[in-house]
């Protein structure tokens, strides 16, 4: 009888409990998901935070603030995929690609994450597109050719109104990061380690990842030896990269938007950020590097055979063979 009357007080107790708790509850506005964008390293997420990454929604289940190698996909135990109310939170911060050139046409923001074609079609991007792109500050932009991160990949880390006829509608997947990629490639034995610094320099403002620098350091060599072959004026060709005169005052401008100063003669690291200028553009225009070196040797107009004002020929294909063995030699990638 004891343990009867024990156990009927206990359940009333707790009838009573339950009551309370629901009235008090009730009166309690019930906490939503807040919609944080897209994921990111080093930021405090709080239970029932909603993030996007790689084009799908995640729902934070511990408070946590993130670290690289904490990405959703890779940390089951602090998210689960998909959204509270099964909405996907919109991206606040990221990077916007345009259809057209100058910013214009159709526009899609992407967060941080890798995105494969069948993700960038979720995100409302077709296949082959992009003509302009807007980067935020710190942030790098990785384009590739072909789904899964495959084929040629351009490499974006500031904003481009037009990106090129070699970029242009060939985007099928992409990377997109904050920071600067890492260089993936070493110092060739022989290239002097100033010329490194140049053009590692002028590498890190193109956001090339180390490729260009190669291909830079090829050129040095095949023009003036590293600099050894100059005749010691800073006034013949140019040094290091051998621009001609009138090229040179032709892009005088565009060295100055591009690098925010004006052009100095007698720098050797001017020399070559005045080079990689012409250089690149060149192997936009044309298409791939080795046409890129022909027109850099042998003017936009050159073709087999084009002889000089003097009727010598103009061997812009020797030119292109010698630099592009040395380019490949040193590890070049493309």
């Amino acid at each position: 009888m004891t343990g009867r009357r024990f156990s009927f007080k206990s359940l009333s107790l707790l009838v009573v409990l339950a009551v309370f708790l629901s009235t008090f509850c009730a009166a309690i506005p019930s906490v939503s998901a807040a919609a944080r964008g897209a994921w990111a390293p080093n930021t405090a997420y709080a239970v029932n935070d909603t993030v996007t990454y790689s084009g799908s929604t995640y729902t934070c289940l511990q408070s946590h603030t993130s670290l690289v190698g904490w990405e959703p996909p890779n940390a089951a135990a602090l998210w689960q995929k998909g959204g509270s109310g099964g909405t996907t939170p919109p991206v606040t911060n990221g990077v916007t690609f345009y259809a057209d050139i100058n910013y214009g046409g159709k526009a899609v923001k992407l967060g941080i994450g890798n995105y494969t074609l069948s993700q960038l079609n979720a995100n409302g991007i077709p296949n082959d597109w992009m003509s302009s792109l807007q980067v935020p500050s710190g942030w790098t932009v990785e384009v590739y050719q072909n789904d899964n991160f495959g084929g040629t990949k351009w490499t974006f880390t500031s904003s481009s109104s037009w990106v090129g006829d070699t970029v242009n509608d060939k985007m099928s997947s992409v990377k997109i990061y904050t920071g600067s990629p890492s260089p993936s490639v070493t110092k060739p034995s022989e290239v002097p380690s100033h010329i490194w610094t140049y053009v590692m320099n002028v590498d890190n403002k193109f956001g090339k990842g180390g490729d260009f620098a190669l291909l830079l350091s090829a050129v040095i060599k095949k023009e003036s030896s590293f600099g050894a072959g100059l005749p010691g004026s800073p006034s013949a060709g140019d040094g290091l990269m051998q621009v001609e005169p009138n090229t040179r005052n032709a892009y005088l401008s565009q060295f100055s938007v591009k690098f925010g100063r004006a052009y100095n003669h007698s720098s050797e690291q001017d020399q070559v950020c005045l080079g990689a200028l012409i250089l690149d553009e060149k192997i936009i225009k044309f298409g791939n590097i080795y046409k890129g070196l022909l027109h850099y040797n042998g003017g936009d107009n050159w073709y087999p055979g084009a002889t000089d004002s003097y009727g010598r020929p103009i061997l812009a294909n020797l030119y292109a063979d010698a630099v592009y063995a040395t380019y490949k030699g040193y590890g070049g990638k493309n």
